[in-house]
Formats: structure tokens, C-alpha cells, sequence
């Protein structure tokens, strides 16, 4: 089929659903206006009449229709702007069926009896799309019948404002332009649809969902799954949707004001909160640890303010696996205290207990000197690292039935995000907060651990806990993200061998010059041309440090577009500049990395993991600015692994982010 016939039966398809939406909208508001209308009349007649009988029979059938109001049943449509995402068709070998053409979204939409739009949770009619692909033949299952025929064609609809602006199916991407439809070929589906609209917050990726994901997303398993893999292979797009399967399947046993997200930082926070409302529903909370259990020690009383100055220097011994099998001895062998601060002061004056555990003897003492200022106040200024510690030690002092709000046995579901950052004892407290079924996802990938103050051991000895508890796990082997050559990039920076890459694009590009002035003066000049040639875009230059984002803030003065976000990030197109643990999690389609020294990106174990998370988080463009010289672990590439293409700024005319 010629692409211009088949975008414009896809348009006319598009209109035709939206006519659909439009008359069921119309058809719900005329019910409940009518139901509501027979309400009114019957408690008018109820009122006028002096017959106690007659009030009776009018107060019996009022409670009568109300039983049946339409507004319980008649769920109101609330994708009209983009009412699916995915199609796939199907020539089923029941002639009754025949050729058909599915469509996907976020919710089910019916017209009378026939259904228009299937709700992707709905696992037994989307694995049409999900598990097959286009030209297999399918055996299935489907509504109790073995259903056998051939998946003819499968399609991912970007649409915003009713408005078709991409189609991508098994021969490559079509994308609406001024000009018309153009065929771009095999793409990020992600990256365009967002350079399209010009919003780059987390697109609606039910259509981009991969068989290997949506068989994770789909385990009806109450306990734990594991969730582990390289950037960009969809760890927390998996770990979501398979929340909101859950909710929407089994709502009686997951319920969103019990359930848990927990982020690795406010940037991320900020991030799910403005793009999953749909998915997960805005009761749901979403939150940093440090942000919950300040909550949950308030849920058991307790009155703490936490400080970034208290316990300086004390963080990688409170992170310490060690640290919480110290805690449960000392649980298991004293009473607890009246007060949570003596409780917690004593156990950091257990010296001997905690050097059975913690081998730096000197920062023991330094904790038992620290702790010695605990007890005694009502409100205590605690170190962030303290947090968990006096929180799972609230939690070992609980009986087993025992239930305590936002703290311990009350949420149905806890997602963890980036878990490798989390400490033990952090990780165990999360754990306690949830119901005796311990339904958790957890998402891990020790490649991107970039706190080096946390222990590793910790994200191990939890995996070995959940497993003996009947953990389920899934490791995601395909990158969606970024291309095969950034990832090839990356791969050698990290060591991790490279995995199955979805997209190609430019090779990353390297500009070196002699001074920081020189190298801010090229790089204000590009980033005009790229404001101008690509007004719906958003790069993001990442700086290793704040100070230094700000000086490269400071030199760009003047170009409307750029901004400065070290703390909550915004997703709005242009040029985003911010340092490098600000972006853990999140994706743009270009990158320009500031400056990556030796001193920045040193050639350690979290040196090469920051420095593949930030190499990670372009999609499609990824461009190296340096006026000193180069981490060794860039340096140490070899330019036949990973296709780099040396080349000067020069050329401004390209399609790269200079």
C-alpha cells in the first residue's frame, strides 16, 4: 500500500474514532442528565404528596434508581485528545471474524456493543500485539477459544490533540510535517513523537512495549520481581505498567493510595508525577526515600528535621550492609526504649556490637560521639543517613500484626526505582512497609550505582533475602533508548558488553580546544544554530558539578532557550543545562557531556558508572566539549569499537547537537 493511501485511511480511521469518543460523551451526558431529571421529579412528588403511603412508595423507588445511576457504570472517556496508541491487524481463520483491525489505548472505549478502542491492560485480546509480530502466524487462547490466523501488520499511532503526527509500523516510521507525511525509516519511536510535539516528558509508550517486556509486565505474581538491565532498556517503564496492570486487574488487592513509587531523586519524582497520572492514577504517591520515611516516622510519632550538615562524613559507614545485621542483633537483644532517639543513640553507643559488623573502628567511635547528642529534645536534627536506621529500627520493634500508616504492613505494592543506590537497610524498611504478601518491584542495575558512599554488598545481600522468599526476576536485554552508537560508546566506558540495540544514528562527536573560553564561545555559537534549526528539541549539557553548571549557565547568556536547572528539571523544548546526578533516569534526545576529566570521571568503579549514565541519557545525539584533557576512560576507547568520528565545530550545518 502506498504510503499516501494508508496515512490517509489512518486519518480518516483517527476521525472516525474521535466521532466515536464524541457520541458516547454525548450519550453519557444525556443519561446522567435524564437519570438525574426522574430523581428530582420523584423527590418533588415525594414532597407535594400527603399520603404517608405514597411517600413511601416514592422513597422505595427513588433508592430503587439510584441503585442503578448511570454515573457508576458509565465511566467517562478520558482520552478523547489521543484515544489509542497501537493497532495491529489480524485475518483471524474464523471466517466470523476475518480480517480485523484492533486498536489499543489506555482505555476501552465501546459504541452500543461494539468495541472501538481495547484497554492494553486487558492481557488476553492485546497479546495479539504484544506477542506476535507482524507476519507470524498466531495460536492463542482468547476468550476460551484456540484462536489461529496471521498477524497481518502492527502499528504504534503518535497522536496529540487528535491530531496523527507519526505512524510507525515494520517498515519504518512515517512523521506529519508541514510539508506532508515523509518516511523517516527505522527510528525512536520515543525521541520523534516527542521532537514532534515539542513535549519531552515520558511519551505513552503503550505501543512501544516489547513481548520480552510485557511478558514481565503481565506476571500475576503477588510477591517480588526483580527487574535488572542496562540503560535504557525500559527497567522502569516495565516496573510501572506492570503497577498499573496490577491496579487495574486486581483493584481489590491493589489499591493506588496503598501503593508506593519510590524515586532516586526529585528530578525523577517530579518527572513520573507529570507523565503517569493516566497510568497509575494521581492518588498514588511518588516519592524519594529520604521524602517517605521522614512520612513514616511521623506516622510513629516521631519528630525529626533532617540536616545534609549532621553526621558528615559518618554516610558510608551508616550504609554499610553491615550496619543492618548490626541492628537486628542489637534489636534481638535489648528492649526498646520509650523514647525513638535514646533508642537509636544507644544503639550507636553499642561500640562492641557494631564492631562485630563493621570493621572501621575509628568511625564507630566517631558514631557512639555523634549519637551521644540523640535523646533528650523533642524535635532532633538528624543526619538523611540516620532516616532509615531509626526507621527500620521503629519497624524490628513492631509485633508482626502490627500496622502503622505509610510505615509498616500498610502498602499493597512498593515499586523501588534505581535500588543499587539504596542501602540495606533502606531497601528492608521499604520492605516492612508493605503488606505480609511483600508485593514489591524492584528495578537494579549495579553498572549505573553512582553513590559511592553506599555499600555494594547491600543490593546483593537483598536480591539473596528476596530469592529465598520466592523472588521472581527478569533481566531486559534489549536497549530502546539510545543508539547503537552512543551504547557502543558506552559499552567501553563501562565494560559492559553490548547489547541488542534497537536504533542507529550519528556517530558521537568529540571537540577539543585549547581553552574553556574557546570552548564556550563554540559551543554558544552552536547552540543558536540548534535553537533555530530545531525549535522542538531538548538537549541537555551535563556538567559534572554544579559550579560548573552554572558557569556554563552564565557564559550563554543572552540565548532565549537556555536555562539552569540543578534541582527540579522542566521538559519543555531547548537546552537544559545541569550536572550529572540530577539526570539519573531520564532521557534527551541530545546530549552534550561538559568537560568529562579524569578528575570528573575517574577510573573507578562509580567513576565509569556516572559516566555511562550520562552518556546513557542521550537518545539520539551525543557530543563530548572538553578544553582539558579527557578521562582515560574515554581515551582509552578504540575508535574501531565504538565508531567514533573525530571532527571540529566547525560544521554547524549538520544534524548533531555541536
Amino acid at each position: 500500500m502506498m504510503p499516501q493511501t494508508f496515512t490517509l485511511q489512518e486519518e480518516q480511521r483517527l476521525s472516525e474514532v474521535c466521532n466515536a469518543v464524541d457520541s458516547f460523551q454525548a450519550d453519557r451526558k444525556k443519561q446522567l442528565t435524564d437519570h438525574d431529571r426522574k430523581i428530582r421529579d420523584l423527590e418533588v412528588e415525594r414532597l407535594e404528596s400527603v399520603d404517608p403511603r405514597e411517600k413511601d412508595r416514592l422513597t422505595a423507588e427513588i433508592r430503587r434508581l439510584s441503585q442503578y445511576d448511570p454515573a457508576k457504570y458509565l465511566v467517562p472517556f478520558e482520552q478523547g485528545q489521543s484515544p489509542y496508541l497501537a493497532g495491529v491487524v489480524i485475518h483471524d481463520e474464523d471466517p466470523r471474524i476475518g480480517q480485523k483491525h484492533l486498536l489499543f489505548g489506555k482505555q476501552s472505549l465501546m459504541a452500543g456493543s461494539q468495541v472501538i478502542v481495547v484497554d492494553w491492560r486487558k492481557a488476553e485480546i492485546s497479546k495479539l500485539y504484544y506477542d506476535w509480530e507482524e507476519g507470524e502466524e498466531y495460536e492463542d487462547d482468547i476468550g476460551g477459544r484456540e484462536r489461529f490466523g496471521m498477524i497481518e501488520k502492527k502499528i504504534s499511532y503518535g497522536i496529540r490533540r487528535r491530531e496523527l503526527l507519526t505512524i510507525q509500523t515494520g517498515a519504518g516510521t512515517l512523521k506529519k510535517t508541514d510539508e506532508g507525511w515523509v518516511e523517516q525509516g527505522r527510528q525512536n519511536a520515543s525521541a520523534v513523537r516527542k521532537e514532534s510535539v515539542g513535549d519531552h516528558r515520558m511519551v505513552d509508550i503503550v505501543s512501544l512495549i516489547s513481548r520480552e517486556q510485557f511478558g514481565l509486565i503481565t506476571k500475576q505474581h503477588g510477591g517480588c520481581l526483580y527487574l535488572t538491565g542496562g540503560a535504557g532498556c525500559g527497567k522502569t517503564t516495565v516496573a510501572l505498567h506492570r503497577l498499573s496492570f496490577l491496579l487495574f486487574n486486581q483493584p481489590e488487592l491493589f489499591r493506588p493510595q496503598r501503593c508506593l513509587v519510590v524515586m532516586f531523586n526529585r528530578s525523577l519524582c517530579d518527572y513520573i508525577r507529570q507523565t503517569s497520572t493516566d497510568l497509575l492514577t494521581n492518588r498514588l504517591p511518588v516519592d524519594t526515600f529520604h521524602s517517605w520515611s521522614a512520612k513514616a516516622l511521623r506516622s510513629f510519632g516521631v519528630a525529626a528535621k533532617f540536616s545534609a550538615c549532621q553526621g558528615q562524613g559518618l554516610g558510608s559507614l551508616k550504609k554499610q550492609a553491615g550496619m543492618y545485621h548490626a541492628l537486628v542483633e542489637y534489636v534481638r537483644v535489648t528492649k526498646a526504649q520509650d523514647d525513638p532517639f535514646a533508642d537509636l543513640e544507644a544503639f550507636y553507643n553499642r561500640t562492641d556490637l557494631l564492631a562485630r559488623h563493621l570493621s572501621d573502628r575509628r568511625q564507630i567511635e566517631r558514631l557512639a560521639h555523634s549519637g551521644a547528642k540523640l535523646s533528650g529534645a523533642q524535635t532532633q536534627e538528624l543526619s538523611f543517613d540516620d532516616s532509615g536506621i531509626l526507621l527500620h529500627l521503629l519497624q524490628l520493634r513492631c509485633q508482626v500484626e502490627d500496622v502503622y500508616q505509610e510505615a509498616y504492613g500498610w502498602y499493597d505494592h512498593i515499586l523501588i526505582d534505581e535500588a543499587q543506590d539504596l542501602s540495606l537497610i533502606e531497601l528492608k524498611a521499604l520492605t516492612l512497609a508493605t503488606t505480609k504478601h511483600r508485593s514489591l518491584t524492584v528495578c537494579a542495575d549495579e553498572k549505573q550505582k553512582i553513590l559511592d558512599f553506599v555499600d555494594s554488598k547491600g543490593i546483593s545481600a537483598f536480591q539473596m533475602d528476596l530469592k529465598n522468599q520466592g523472588l521472581s526476576s527478569g533481566e531486559l536485554c534489549v536497549s530502546y533508548r539510545s543508539t547503537a552508537q552512543i551504547m557502543a560508546l558506552a559499552s567501553r566506558v563501562s565494560g559492559r558488553p553490548v547489547t541488542e540495540v534497537v536504533n542507529e544514528g550519528p556517530d558521537p562527536r568529540f571537540h577539543k580546544w585549547d581553552t574553556q573560553e574557546e570552548s564556550l564561545a563554540h559551543l554558544k555559537r552552536s547552540l543558536r544554530v540548534l535553537l533555530e534549526r530545531e525549535p522542538k528539541s531538548l538537549t541537555a549539557i551535563i556538567c559534572r558539578y554544579k559550579g560548573e553548571a552554572q558557569s556554563v549557565y552564565a557564559a550563554m547568556k543572552g540565548i532565549s532557550g537556555v536555562r539552569l536547572q540543578t534541582g527540579s528539571l522542566s521538559f519543555e523544548p531547548g537546552v537544559l543545562i545541569t550536572n550529572a546526578h540530577q539526570v539519573k533516569g531520564l532521557e534527551f534526545g541530545g546530549v552534550i557531556l561538559w568537560n568529562p576529566t579524569r578528575k570528573a570521571y575517574p577510573d573507578t568503579e562509580i567513576g565509569k558508572n556516572l559516566l555511562y549514565v550520562v552518556i546513557t541519557r542521550a537518545s539520539n545525539r551525543l557530543a563530548i566539549y572538553h578544553h582539558e584533557p579527557l578521562t582515560g576512560l574515554l581515551c582509552n576507547r578504540s575508535v574501531e569499537d565504538v565508531g567514533i568520528c573525530r571532527k571540529a565545530v566547525g560544521d554547524c550545518g549538520n544534524k548533531d547537537p555541536d
